[in-house]
């Protein structure tokens, strides 16, 4: 995912508690709006507001979190199952502390063992609250405006550290616990989080994210404010500190390539020590009383691992917990999901009379940005242990609708729910149309550790047959690439690519090759490389000599990349000249991350230049985190020729023999021809169907010829599905394509808004031969070149760059013949 800003959100609209019927609709847009208070400098330190939620909030899941030991040592805490728990370290029995219908999470015991403070979650905000152990009575004691979160006691027990971007930006701060004042004890640029007392309480460890995917595990004097730097580590998602009870040393789990470690340090400083060598990706870490540090890591089905290990080296030791008390009676709900009575995967979500999310003993839970509820993936048949009383499920085949239902289970019972999902009529394998998510990413800096088989439940679940899941780098760290080479050829077919993220020119999908392009990064903004020569075209040109297809991805933020007054803008550097010069297969007209209607205003400049550049979409999901969209929330649907398989479904896609939705379905015709198919034009009549299907409301229906639209109707009140047909105008040469789009975002939706474009039937000819639609756009065109030229001699001052510079000179010159 590209380097973008974040809208600022609408009013927050989740509670847990809601029932699932009632979820708020979200704002018309394109892009996903943040359920959380916005934290102004998120775009200047981690990129966006995605990734300060995905790597800095709580994970969700059935299995324990958060690991902290009683000072006493025979108990440990943690978070499970949205809860907090207590586990006899004896018998390893595990008690339920807390109840309700918020998540939480991070658990932190009191010097005195009599209390814990926690984060809780309540889906739109994060507070720190209080829980007596023994009586289970609950206080608030930090809940600003703002996100806070990492409570940890001072040494005497009277105040409690917590980092919290009430500023503006996470900052460390302390509350009192007798007064609940509060002080704010660092204002750095960037972002302070995970706070450990260090030095009898003199001082403080913490994770340091001081500028854009740099990250470090810094300390902090409390009576000087002198900051000193024990460990840098470049971008570190998972990067969490533990002190030692005697505030003399300190735990770090430390990036190891696509791994983490475990390591531990002089809280003042030295050489690093290895702990847990059999551990592969230790989350999470915490340091016990009696000289053992705990920790959990994920595993094959997807659940967390609680362990042991001897601060002073030696195995892990299994520590999960071997029975749960609930603290009152509870149900087994086994839920089937079936569609014409057949067993079918589906993507389900589960609460229980509270409002509370239930989720399986197996398999990743997610939390959708845009709609605010846990989901899971289902094969067809899963089973969870809910309290007993009111328990509501939601559940979608892919965009087939949404079937609900509310059941009462008894204490005790185990009990069967059959969940019949519904169909919006759309057979997209007896129409030609398989579906396709070209941009998602497997792992990236998320709490689990994927393999591309992995997808093939959820994909079957989404009612998705395609899938490329990307390469991608963590700033200078590359992600899977063992993955190379990884292809499934059944469906779902699952292929990984790669995405070469020039942050400063834009970022590219690398589809379908032989070989990966190298390097996978470069260009200002990176700490190495800044300056290389290398342009995007090298990546584009690659791409096509090794038998892919190239894609420029996300490439639009905004609706409007064109405004009557004002400067062009909000898109990819190089994408104008690459384009302009003919290096282009594809652009990602849907994406979660930027905006469908802005990205079609840059594509259709684009086509009526007469350059067939192919629409594709793809969710950018990075499927090892936790908070995230499903797989195939946007994609593209393509119609290939013979037998569906990767090579075939590409080559459907190059010839623009297809449509991107973020939801509704689309078969559109004009004088019978399919998109990619050529009609005959010279200004006479044709006639034009379109068969829409949707799982929602849809607001409106365009049909548009050389992106001017010429007919528009009324979309769906409900879900349902419409034929709609006419007669349309066409010219000598150009192109005619139908789109959808408006209306509310819900449930199958998490996209910010319904949205579906064809790809174009040509008039005339492939590629557009309008000359007026040609000269409008190229002047359009030309008004953005100043705009990226300044950009350009920014980034590449002096004589640097030149490649580059040539070729936005001859994009220049192109673009000033067509506008004559």
């Amino acid at each position: 995912m590209a380097d973008r800003r974040h809208r600022r959100p609408a009013a927050a609209r989740f509670l847990f508690a809601a029932p699932l019927c009632l979820f708020a609709a979200a704002p018309v847009q394109g892009e996903w709006t943040s359920q959380y208070p916005h934290v102004e400098n998120a775009a200047k330190n981690v990129g966006h507001q995605l990734y300060l939620e995905a790597y800095n909030l709580p994970t969700f899941a059935a299995s324990p979190t958060d690991p902290a030991p009683s000072p006493d040592g025979r108990s440990v805490a943690f978070a499970a199952r949205g809860w907090l728990w207590a586990m006899d370290v004896a018998t390893r029995q595990a008690r339920r502390l807390t109840r309700g219908p918020r998540i939480d999470s991070r658990p932190a015991w009191s010097p005195d063992g009599r209390q814990i403070a926690f984060v809780r979650d309540s889906g739109r905000d994060t507070d720190i609250m209080l829980v007596d152990v023994a009586t289970g009575k609950e206080r608030p004691l930090v809940a600003s405006p703002a996100l806070d979160l990492d409570p940890a006691f001072a040494p005497d027990g009277t105040s409690l550290f917590y980092s919290s971007a009430e500023a503006g930006d996470f900052d460390l701060w302390r509350v009192e616990l007798a007064t609940g004042a509060k002080t704010r004890l660092t204002s750095d640029t960037g972002q302070e989080l995970n706070q450990q007392p260090i030095g009898g309480g003199t001082g403080l460890v913490y994770v340091n994210r001081a500028k854009y995917f740099s990250d470090a595990v810094a300390t902090l004097s409390l009576a000087d404010g002198e900051r000193r730097t024990l460990l840098s580590t470049g971008m570190a998602p998972q990067l969490r500190v533990a002190a030692s009870p005697d505030g003399r040393s300190v735990a770090v789990t430390e990036p190891d390539g696509d791994r983490l470690k475990l390591i531990t340090l002089d809280a003042g400083g030295g050489d690093t020590i290895r702990v847990a060598p059999d551990a592969t990706y230790p989350l999470a870490p915490s340091w016990s009383h009696g000289g053992a540090l705990w920790f959990v890591q994920p595993n094959r089905d997807k659940q967390f691992t609680l362990y042991r290990t001897p601060a002073d080296g030696g195995a892990s030791e299994d520590m999960s917990p071997l029975d749960w008390d609930f603290g009152e009676r509870t149900a087994r709900v086994t839920i089937r999901t079936r569609q014409a009575g057949k067993l079918t995967p589906a993507r389900l979500a589960i609460v229980d009379g509270s409002g509370h999310p239930a989720v399986p003993d197996t398999g990743l839970a997610y939390f959708d940005f845009q709609q605010g509820r846990v989901f899971t993936h289902s094969p067809g048949v899963v089973t969870v242990e809910v309290p007993a009383g009111t328990i509501r499920l939601s559940a979608t085949h892919g965009f087939d609708g949404v079937a609900e239902a509310t059941r009462q289970v008894r204490a005790g019972d185990t009990v069967t729910i059959d969940l019949d999902l519904p169909s919006t009529g759309f057979d997209a394998a007896a129409r030609g149309w398989y579906s396709g998510d070209l941009h998602n990413h497997l792992n990236y800096g998320g709490p689990y550790q994927l393999e591309p088989d992995d997808l093939v439940t959820m994909m079957r679940a989404e009612a998705l047959d395609v899938a490329t899941p990307q390469l991608a780098n963590l700033q200078t760290r590359q992600v899977d690439a063992k993955w190379w080479g990884w292809q499934r050829s059944e469906l779902p077919l699952i292929r990984v690519s790669q995405e070469v993220r020039a942050h400063f020119l834009g970022h590219i999908g690398v589809i379908g090759t032989d070989a990966p392009f190298d390097p996978w990064f470069f260009g200002p903004s990176y700490p190495v490389r800044a300056q290389s020569e290398l342009t995007n075209a090298d990546v584009l040109r690659f791409t096509r000599a090794h038998g892919g297809l190239n894609i420029y991805v996300h490439p639009v933020i905004g609706n409007d990349p064109f405004p009557a007054s004002g400067n062009p803008g909000g898109f990819p550097l190089a994408l104008v000249p690459d384009a302009v010069l003919g290096d282009v297969d594809a652009i990602e007209i849907a994406c979660l991350w930027s905006d469908e209607l802005g990205t079609s205003e840059l594509w259709y400049r684009l086509l009526n230049l007469g350059l067939p550049v192919a629409p594709t979409a793809g969710s950018d999901t990075m499927q090892n985190i936790h908070r995230m969209m499903a797989i195939g929330s946007t994609r593209v649907y393509a119609k290939p020729e013979g037998p569906v398989g990767m090579t075939s479904f590409l080559d459907a896609l190059r010839k623009g023999r297809s449509f991107v939705t973020t939801g509704p379905m689309i078969d559109f015709t004009a004088a019978g021809a399919g998109p990619g198919e050529v009609v005959a034009g010279g200004s006479r009549s044709i006639p034009w169907s379109l068969d829409l299907f949707s799982p929602t409301a849809v607001d409106t229906v365009e049909i548009l010829v050389n992106g001017r639209v010429v007919w528009s109707g009324k979309g769906l009140p409900a879900a349902g599905k419409r034929r709609y047909s006419g007669t349309v105008e066409v010219p000598a040469g150009g192109w005619i394509a139908a789109r959808v789009h408006g209306g509310s975002a819900v449930w199958p939706v998490q996209d910010g808004a319904p949205f579906a474009h064809s790809a174009p039937v040509w008039i005339g000819r492939v590629g557009s031969t309008d000359p007026a639609a040609a000269r409008s756009a190229a002047a359009d065109l030309l008004r953005w070149m100043p705009v990226g030229e300044a950009r350009l001699a920014t980034g590449y001052p002096g004589d640097s760059g030149a490649r580059l510079k040539a070729r936005f000179a001859e994009a220049r010159q192109r673009l000033e013949a067509w506008a004559k």
